[in-house]
């Protein structure tokens, strides 16, 4: 069986999931700092704080002596982790968006007719549990439409013979009915293949 790999050519293979991935990961630190700077707010909202600036000495409530000082530092949280974060989100969403590519190419393959190949995804790639369900489901299918092809050759080969025996006139009636066993034994076996599957929906 052919191994499919599908390979990606580059880190965003599914755009609009990894571009939401990033962004939710990113908005996610960025509200975290949001509610740090609120709950210290409240905390200290009956502190004060003395501050020494350009030779001059302040003293204001903590949230306030600190505002100015906070903003500053979240520029350079927001700029530098923010791009760090959003590097690291981008590799972690390519496992997820790579495995989701291959099994999209598979079920397009599959739909084809094509069940000569099995999925194999990358050491560090999430899904590898369904990856293992559609392997499994991509043999049992080859395997019934095998035996379903076998069967149907049989059959077909049975009433090939039949039917040239009785055109060249030597077939006795004991032979005739033995070929046409065949043949309905062989369409047997190929209607008890079908009937693992069901296809109405009721």
């Amino acid at each position: 069986m052919q191994q499919r790999t599908w390979r990606r050519r580059n880190y965003f293979i599914r755009k609009d999931f990894q571009g939401k991935f990033v962004l939710r990961f990113f908005l996610a630190i960025l509200i975290g700092a949001i509610v740090f700077t609120t709950i210290l707010s409240i905390f200290s909202a009956h502190t004060m704080t003395l501050t020494y600036e350009d030779s001059s000495l302040r003293l204001d409530r903590t949230p306030k002596a600190l505002f100015l000082y906070m903003v500053r530092a979240y520029g350079v949280y927001i700029l530098v982790l923010g791009v760090v974060i959003s590097v690291i989100s981008m590799f972690l969403s390519h496992r997820i968006a790579g495995p989701l590519f291959r099994f999209e190419r598979s079920v397009e393959e599959i739909t084809r007719g094509n069940l000569a190949f099995c999925i194999i995804l990358r050491k560090k790639d999430e899904g590898k549990e369904l990856a293992g369900l559609m392997n499994a489901m991509i043999t049992s299918l080859a395997g019934h439409i095998r035996d379903m092809r076998q069967q149907a050759d049989a059959a077909c080969g049975a009433l090939e013979g039949l039917s040239q025996e009785l055109a060249d006139g030597h077939l006795s009636p004991g032979e005739m009915s033995e070929r046409i066993s065949e043949a309905m034994n062989s369409m047997e076996n190929l209607k008890k293949t079908l009937s693992f599957f069901t296809t109405d929906k009721g």
